[in-house]
């Protein structure tokens, strides 16, 4: 089977979402991992049973809280069509939204500075 490029992942958000807000990013996530033709996909990492929970905050902040109840602050900023997640320490993320209730988020290397476009995680929305 062929692997997925990482030019083949998106990297602008579609033009329907802002970028830099913590607004559409609020409420209850699946993640799991990209779908489509010549992807083979594990198990989700996390499910709408126990989702991933983001809130957001009028300063800009996105605060991510995992089912087993880890918490993150994180710093919103718009650059280049997406959406920068700059935590306090660590690497920071990159979202990229592929539509209203799907987005892809990419970690960024440290020593690099470059995002890992080939290994991307999809939340989705738990409706």
């Amino acid at each position: 089977m062929p692997r997925i490029e990482a030019t083949e992942f998106p990297r602008e958000s579609i033009a329907d979402i802002p970028n830099g807000v913590p607004e559409p990013f609020v409420g209850l996530w699946s993640v799991g991992f990209p779908e489509g033709e010549g992807m083979i996909n594990g198990a989700p990492i996390t499910t709408c049973a126990a989702p991933v929970t983001l809130n957001g905050s009028g300063n800009g902040t996105l605060t991510y809280l995992s089912p087993t109840g880890d918490e993150v602050a994180f710093e919103l900023s718009a650059f280049s069509g997406r959406t920068t997640w700059l935590p306090a320490m660590g690497e920071s993320l990159v979202a990229v939204w592929i539509s209203t209730d799907e987005f892809y988020l990419y970690s960024v290397d440290l020593t690099t500075g470059r995002a890992r476009w080939d290994n991307p995680h999809a939340y989705r929305r738990c409706l």
